[in-house]
């Protein structure tokens, strides 16, 4: 009977280090990807390590549930096909064994309202660009501007063209598009 943990968080520069905090465990699987994202391994590595009598601990449904409801009844039902309990930290929910109609229900309530969340998270992005846009806003990384002759020189000097992107510190694709104007 192991005391386990799942903790996700979106990108690489994040810290899983608020999700369960203060907390120990037997072993902890850390994972950094989009819960959105089909392939998770270190979730599947997670579950195919649980075993009988094992338990989960995740911070909040959000952090395993992609698509709401469905998605956190059909992994709490796996798991406790399994005979392992699931904790559910954020939202005070602990499920040991077969799951009750009002758990569910409650479960399929928090976690749409965890969906609804991240697609109202979105909504607002989206409202945010378009009127950054519509004030005139350039949005994504600045262009970067590099003196053309310069290139050129550096070509008759036989660099390659890999050579004058790093020393530039452009992509070649960009080295490319100034030769070719």
């Amino acid at each position: 009977m192991a005391n386990i943990a799942y903790k996700r968080v979106s990108s690489s520069d994040q810290k899983t280090d608020r999700q369960l905090d203060g907390m120990t465990f037997d072993k902890v699987f850390e994972e950094h990807c989009s819960a959105k994202t089909i392939s998770r391994p270190v979730w599947d590595e997670c579950l195919n390590y649980l075993r009988e009598g094992d338990s989960l601990t995740i911070h909040s449904l959000d952090r395993v549930c992609r698509s709401g409801a469905g998605d956190a009844v059909a992994i709490v039902e796996r798991l406790s096909e399994k005979g392992v309990s699931i904790e559910f930290i954020k939202e005070g929910l602990k499920f040991n064994g077969v799951m009750t109609a009002a758990q569910k229900g409650v479960l399929g309530i928090l976690a749409s309202i965890a969906q609804m969340e991240r697609e109202l998270i979105r909504e607002r992005q989206r409202e945010g660009i378009e009127v950054a846009r519509s004030k005139g806003k350039t949005l994504g990384r600045p262009k970067k501007t590099v003196n053309i002759e310069l290139i050129h020189e550096m070509k008759r000097q036989g660099k390659s063209a890999t050579e004058i992107a790093k020393e530039l510190k452009i992509g070649r694709a960009t080295y490319y598009r100034y030769i070719k104007e």
